[in-house]
């Protein structure tokens, strides 16, 4: 009779040998590894939105730059039609400008006072 014993045993001692699916990387190398995806991730989303950040600061100072050259410019209109307004408000100005169009000023007896 043959003795397969041998065949099939584990060779030389009492341990059975147990394939799997390790590729050469033990299990605590798994947690790194999330941690750095985790990490890369973090650092990408950090520069992008700092960049996006510093665009949207750029466009506002120069959105802040042409208001205040706007309230300069109607500051300026603004002091020329005052003077304007008060020039045609002159007492003189407008009686000449009623008595070109026929306008008198009202008599005693037209005049009320509540």
């Amino acid at each position: 009779m043959r003795d397969y014993a041998k065949k099939y045993s584990g060779g030389g001692g009492n341990r059975q040998r147990v394939s799997g699916r390790r590729g050469g990387r033990s299990d605590g190398e798994k947690p790194f590894r999330i941690i750095g995806v985790i990490t890369v991730g973090a650092m990408l989303l950090g520069v992008v939105s700092s960049l996006w950040f510093g665009v949207a600061l750029q466009d506002g100072l120069g959105k802040l730059d042409k208001g205040k050259q706007e309230k300069v410019e109607l500051t300026a209109v603004n002091v020329a039609l005052s003077a304007e307004k008060e020039a045609l408000l002159q007492q003189g100005k407008i009686e000449a400008a009623a008595g070109g169009l026929g306008l008198f000023p009202p008599s005693e007896k037209q005049m009320r006072r509540p």
